[in-house]
């Protein structure tokens, strides 16, 4: 390649012998320096369409689908289809990429309801997100990002502004974009009864830079300060009361003796939070095995006392020209925060922060992945590249947490 014969490379150079054009994403764009020719109208240049099962396995203490002790069963099977559209306008500097999802949820404790009535033992919820972007040879890609989101509880708006710019023969880019979210939700008191809609606001700010380091390395880090105020609990997540009343309680005779008198708090959590995340990855190319390593490592800090460290190895091998292998390692590590219990007392003031979900309890985990990816025409390919995927991942937690995901996916560039 010419890269190799040239004193001077480029991130895209690098891109290919990392195999960056294997990416079962299509949010990759080419490099400024090759514009496609004007054309008559909008073109579809990739597509890509997944479906995935996500099957999770294990016990809570801020669910209720148990004794009023806990844990209760966080048991929850997500079949999602999705897919992602890269649309370029006559204007070749416009590019739009639209990216849907479609979640059907089948959970033993999605809200404070299921345990009263099972009116969410079912919920779909979708998602259309989309990222246009005008690509100046000049002053950088601009690009502007909105979407909605959408469930049986919650609705969900999103948008905001990025730039990314190259210097140095593209050897070096910069990057910073930045998002806001509005949330709408039902609140959902453990109990089972509604009180009026709550919001949740979030703003993001992010920076990132990538730094060619030779033909076959590539540096490149990132920092995220996100902030958010309103209602952040999960409103039916609740908390175990530990000097409750056990009995005579209850109106009624059917009811287990065990379940009649109110034993459970809501969750509560402070109404702003301000979280750091910290993230480096080292991706390197071994030519002569067609070989890929990605070494990472994520750092998170937020105001709830939460830290978690989280490093992850990813190795990408080539078998012949159409066959490529993605394996996948991710340990994660964090303290918890500061006010998780898995129970309270009547004594507690209801203005204490308190929380039993062990999405906030210290827990360590480990992810296995591994992705195959079979193009049907050869990758680059003038007729335009054409490929099926097929992956596996197991995620574990410490805290009694076990997640499966399958997933299958075809794509194609035009």
């Amino acid at each position: 390649m010419a890269a190799r014969t040239e004193r001077r490379f480029n991130a895209a150079s690098v891109c290919a012998l990392a195999m960056c054009f294997a990416s079962s994403t299509v949010s990759e764009a080419s490099p400024l320096s090759v514009q496609p020719r004007a054309r008559k109208g909008p073109k579809i240049e990739e597509l890509y369409l997944r479906f995935s099962w996500f099957d999770q396995h294990g016990r809570g203490y801020q669910s209720k689908a148990g004794p009023p002790q806990g844990p209760g069963s966080q048991r929850l099977t997500v079949l999602q289809p999705t897919g992602q559209v890269l649309i370029r306008q006559r204007d070749p500097r416009w590019t739009h990429q639209i990216a849907f999802a479609l979640d059907v949820i089948s959970s033993a404790s999605a809200d404070g309801l299921d345990v009263v009535s099972s009116a969410s033992r079912e919920n779909v919820a979708g998602e259309l997100d989309v990222v246009s972007t005008f690509a100046s040879e000049t002053k950088g890609e601009w690009s502007l990002r909105y979407g909605v989101h959408f469930e049986e509880p919650l609705r969900s708006g999103f948008a905001g502004l990025g730039w990314v710019g190259r210097f140095a023969d593209d050897n070096f880019t910069v990057g910073f974009n930045t998002n806001f979210v509005f949330d709408s939700f039902d609140y959902i008191h453990p109990v089972g009864w509604s009180q009026g809609q709550n919001r949740r606001y979030t703003l993001s700010d992010n920076l990132s830079l990538s730094q060619v380091l030779s033909p076959t390395t590539l540096l490149s880090g990132s920092y995220g300060l996100t902030f958010q105020s309103g209602t952040l609990a999960t409103t039916w997540n609740s908390v175990y009361i530990e000097d409750a009343k056990s009995s005579g309680c209850g109106d009624d005779p059917t009811q287990a003796e065990a379940y009649d008198c109110p034993n459970r708090k809501p969750e509560r959590l402070p109404r702003t939070r301000t979280r750091h995340a910290f993230a480096v990855q080292l991706a390197q190319h071994v030519p002569r095995t067609r070989t890929t390593f990605k070494l990472g490592y994520r750092y998170y800090v937020d105001d709830f006392d939460l830290q978690a460290h989280t490093p992850s190895l990813m190795v990408y091998q080539w078998i012949g020209r159409r066959f490529y292998l993605r394996a996948l390692y991710r340990y994660h590590w964090q303290r918890g925060v500061a006010f998780y219990t898995t129970g309270t007392r009547t004594t507690i003031p209801d203005d204490t922060p308190l929380t039993a979900d062990s999405d906030l309890a210290p827990f360590a985990a480990h992810q296995y992945g591994l992705k195959a990816v079979a193009y049907l025409t050869a990758p680059r390919s003038v007729r335009g590249a054409q490929y099926l995927d097929a992956g596996y991942s197991r995620y574990q937690r410490t805290n009694d947490l076990r997640v499966n995901v399958f997933s299958v996916g075809y794509g194609r560039d035009f």
